[in-house]
């Protein structure tokens, strides 16, 4: 399961929720506020738009007792040392938040405020295509709150607790309070008239769901939810680290929430903690991620000094494990932050203004780490894989980082026995160890891409191409993880050039596309939804034995009249051999290639031309039926044939566009890929990068 997706209709295209923490004694203001809604230049003018969504949170009314729902009685923070909370001995009421209403929707609001700001800065910068967000924080009912108020003719205050009740009638209370609130939210907001913002939702500020004998947030929050939905508001959380809420999130649409953020408290913990587990489970349970940064904090933690080198990780693990475009994210900053990191003293600061900006655009790039602070708790190491591509040509073996980077890279013929393919993997991966550990990279695991019907779940390469010869039934996963003691992963090459996109590629906000790879033969592999199409047996999108010919000559898959036969590499060189054009193509030359082809058809031979031009033909005819079935947004191109020439793919694309149904045909984007030679390379890796994060565990080193 992917994670949660920006830029969804339902969300009013939600992307980057910055959290807002307010001063109940002092409004926010027009000049706070322009830091988070516009991107400021080096001359103080707005030059873009920065954050869509923005949460507003305040801790404490005027007379200093709690919306939040615990307070800390230990002397550290975030889970470590004598650090514990109990639900607040100070509670809000009722009057405290009607003052959170005037907080929010007065004259000197935080909501008429963002909203003038917005329009201040439309001045300088082009409107924003969607209304800015604004999510409202809901007080806690606390259990200790004995007096809340009387709401409509109850006959007395409210009591949230279960002194001289039992807790069924006391969560009552604790919902009716609630469902007031929001009444009263709309009612305001109806009046208000704020034409740059959209009231999005409600926050749950209260980061797990508790029961006990004292209080059930199960049952309230499940009504609750019905009543936001109920006047066509969202319903938001942020819970905390734990392996607790990780069991809440696996359900919580189904019973909480509309949309949660995973804290992963990286910034905040010494040890114990990973971006890599928080990124894990928030794509398995379809939640976005919270990024964390401060320049101060009113608690005690032991790793301030190592907030920069933490955050630049927050920054690039955005990158490695796609939660920069592909999740909806939340930003907590402390306080005030934003605004005086763009004027800082320190480069340091000014510089992550800047990255701040550049990850919620989504064109952040990975930077290196500041230097380690001395005896520092993180120390950043990159992470790597050996990834190995076989096909019927080229043996190839890689050393990339979790950048997407290849930091080395060997490659060699494809041997003709099995027992030679089997060494010479052998000795690649034994060389790519090495490299690693010379570079310094902590290996998670081996990806390897071949041709052929792969066995995926069990790493068993059970038939191949005629491509590859001698290359059946091979336990290669098994025999990698007991030469090497490193997890390895297999899978067929058209699989991981699809992968390849998706997680290094084109296709890293794609949903729905189509990678080809043309080469000695064509493959390739399908995403449907932000799903790697797999089916029963790990056996789809052979793309290349998709039949254009019926009365064609004979597949090495058993078929006949395969489109790899016309349109391949090797099938463009049969096709020439068998139309005895060969020769007026190639010449004296003896150069029996697809690139003496394509050389030929640039310097104008009218065979050769043709050749291509059928070829790119009889390949659009395929996956034409390919788009009317699937619908997508991208094709995406790779591999050696790449390079053939514009006949070929002109020819592809009006055939495609001739025979694949409108409007699906129309909204097709055709690239080519962005490493075209290295994609069984990239997919390879890809593919033991996803296997790595997916085996994460949620149950260790954690709270």
């Amino acid at each position: 399961m992917p994670y949660s997706k920006q830029d969804l209709i339902e969300f009013n295209h939600l992307r980057h929720l910055v959290l807002l923490y307010g001063d109940s004694k002092r409004p926010w203001t027009n000049e706070q506020l322009k830091y988070y809604a516009a991107h400021l230049g080096s001359d103080g003018k707005a030059d873009d738009w920065f954050f869509d969504s923005f949460l507003f949170i305040n801790p404490k009314s005027r007379s200093g007792r709690d919306y939040v729902a615990d307070v800390n009685l230990g002397k550290s923070m975030s889970g470590e040392g004598d650090f514990f909370t109990v639900c607040s001995p100070n509670p809000a009421d009722k009057g405290d938040w009607e003052e959170l209403l005037q907080f929010y929707f007065g004259k000197e609001g935080a909501l008429h405020a963002l909203d003038n700001t917005i329009e201040d800065l439309s001045g300088s910068v082009a409107a924003p295509e969607h209304r800015r967000n604004v999510v409202l924080t809901l007080p806690y009912p606390h259990i200790t709150q004995k007096r809340f108020g009387e709401i409509g003719h109850t006959g007395g205050d409210l009591n949230f607790s279960i002194e001289t009740q039992n807790l069924s009638v006391a969560t009552e209370s604790r919902l009716k309070a609630e469902m007031w609130f929001i009444d009263r939210i709309m009612e305001m907001w109806e009046k208000a008239h704020l034409k740059n913002i959209n009231l999005l939702g409600v926050y749950w500020i209260f980061e797990t769901v508790y029961r006990s004998w004292e209080v059930d947030d199960h049952l309230l929050l499940k009504e609750l939810r019905k009543h936001v939905n109920s006047r066509g508001l969202k319903f938001l959380w942020i819970p905390f680290y734990a392996t607790y809420n990780f069991h809440l999130l696996e359900d919580y649409k189904k019973y909480y929430f509309d949309l949660a953020f995973l804290q992963p408290n990286f910034l905040f913990y010494k040890d114990g903690k990973d971006i890599e587990t928080a990124s894990a489970v928030a794509r398995k349970c379809d939640a976005g991620i919270e990024m964390e940064y401060y320049l101060e904090l009113d608690e005690p933690i032991s790793i301030k000094n190592e907030r920069h080198i933490r955050f630049r990780e927050y920054l690039n693990a955005g990158v490695k494990y796609g939660y920069m475009t592909e999740s909806v994210c939340a930003h907590f900053q402390g306080s005030d932050s934003l605004e005086r990191m763009y004027s800082h003293g320190e480069p340091i600061e000014r510089e992550l203004y800047g990255d701040i900006y550049r990850f919620v655009k989504g064109d952040y790039k990975i930077k290196p780490y500041p230097p380690a602070p001395s005896r520092s708790n993180f120390v950043p190491r990159r992470r790597a894989v050996i990834s190995l591509d076989l096909g019927g040509t080229n043996l190839r073996m890689a050393v990339v980082d979790d950048a997407g980077k290849i930091v080395h890279w060997r490659h060699g013929k494809t041997p003709a026995s099995r027992q030679g393919i089997l060494d010479t993997i052998t000795d690649k991966v034994s060389e790519g160890i090495k490299l690693a550990e010379s570079e310094g990279l902590k290996l998670t695991g081996i990806g390897m891409s071949t041709g052929g019907r792969v066995n995926f779940e069990n790493g068993i390469i059970e038939d191949s191409t005629s491509l590859i010869p001698d290359w059946k039934n091979v336990r290669i996963k098994q025999a990698l993880e007991e030469r090497f003691n490193i997890p390895a992963v297999i899978d067929n090459d058209g699989n991981c050039s699809a992968l390849a996109e998706k997680i290094f590629g084109k296709a890293k906000s794609v949903d729905n596309f189509i990678a080809i790879v043309l080469g000695t033969g064509i493959g390739g592999g399908i995403y449907v939804d932000g799903k790697l199409l797999r089916g029963r047996s790990n056996y789809t999108s052979e793309i290349g034995h998709i039949t254009v010919d019926a009365g064609g000559p004979k597949c090495s898959c058993g078929g006949y009249g395969c489109v790899e036969l016309y349109s391949s590499g090797s099938g463009l060189v049969r096709w020439a051999e068998e139309d005895s054009s060969l020769t007026t193509i190639v010449g004296t030359s003896g150069d029996r290639s697809t690139k003496a082809i394509a050389e030929s058809a640039r310097a104008g031979n009218a065979d050769a031309v043709e050749l291509l031009k059928r070829g790119g033909e009889r390949l659009g005819a395929a996956t034409a039926g390919l788009v009317n079935i699937f619908n997508p947004s991208m094709i995406i191109f790779s591999g050696s044939l790449v390079n053939v020439g514009n006949q070929y793919f002109d020819a592809f694309r009006e055939t495609l566009f001739q025979r694949a149904m409108k409007p699906t045909s129309d909204s097709v984007e055709i690239v080519f890929s962005d490493f075209p030679q290295e994609v069984g390379i990239m997919g390879a890796a890809a593919l033991a990068f996803q296997s790595s994060l997916q085996g994460s565990s949620y149950s260790m080193n954690i709270e």
